[in-house]
Formats: C-alpha cells, sequence, structure tokens
C-alpha cells in the first residue's frame, strides 16, 4: 500500500496501482497536518485500516511533518488512534494528535 498525491491536499491509498481510499491532508501551522476526510472502499477488513493509519503515518514522517491531527467521530476510532500512538488532546473536540519521532 502506497500513498499518491492527486492534488494540493488530496491524496489516494493505492494497493498494487488502484485506488482503495482517500483523504485530506491539510497543512497546519509549526509543521503539523491535519487528517481530513478518509475513506476507504468497503471491501477493507479492520485489521487493514490499521495498515492504512500506518502508511499515513509514515508518509507524514517521510515529508517531514512534526504532528498529525484527527478528530475523531466514534468510539472504535478513538480506539485505533490510541492503538498507533496517538494522544487525546481535547476531550471536547475529540482531538487527537501523533507526534512524529524523527530519529
Amino acid at each position: 500500500m502506497y500513498i499518491e498525491q492527486v492534488e494540493d491536499e488530496l491524496y489516494q491509498l493505492k494497493k498494487a496501482g488502484q485506488p482503495i481510499g482517500s483523504f485530506r491532508l491539510i497543512q497546519l501551522s509549526r509543521g503539523a497536518g491535519k487528517l481530513e476526510q478518509l475513506q476507504v472502499k468497503d471491501h477493507i477488513s479492520p485489521g487493514r485500516i490499521l495498515e492504512v493509519f500506518e502508511v499515513i503515518q509514515t508518509y507524514v514522517e517521510k515529508v517531514g511533518l512534526r504532528e498529525l491531527h484527527v478528530e475523531s467521530h466514534s468510539d472504535t476510532l478513538d480506539f485505533l488512534l490510541q492503538h498507533q500512538q496517538f494522544k487525546k488532546m481535547d476531550v471536547e473536540k475529540r482531538l487527537w494528535i501523533y507526534e512524529v519521532n524523527h530519529s
């Protein structure tokens, strides 16, 4: 699975050359990005969603962002974000932040 930039803030998730999903990566200040409108095809299993987040997190690190922000909309996503080392920063907005560990 890999990421291909389609437009300024629009990206496609691809596997074997075929699109399997898309998302927007909005540039914020201070080297942060915000993940929005993540969509994957219906046939993607819940386990593959973890892989999707790992690919996005690796991409964010590669392009030099310091943080990735995600606003959660469900308890299931909260659990997944926590599993992927995101930290809940704003309970009311359900804002989670992944801090990139640049080695």
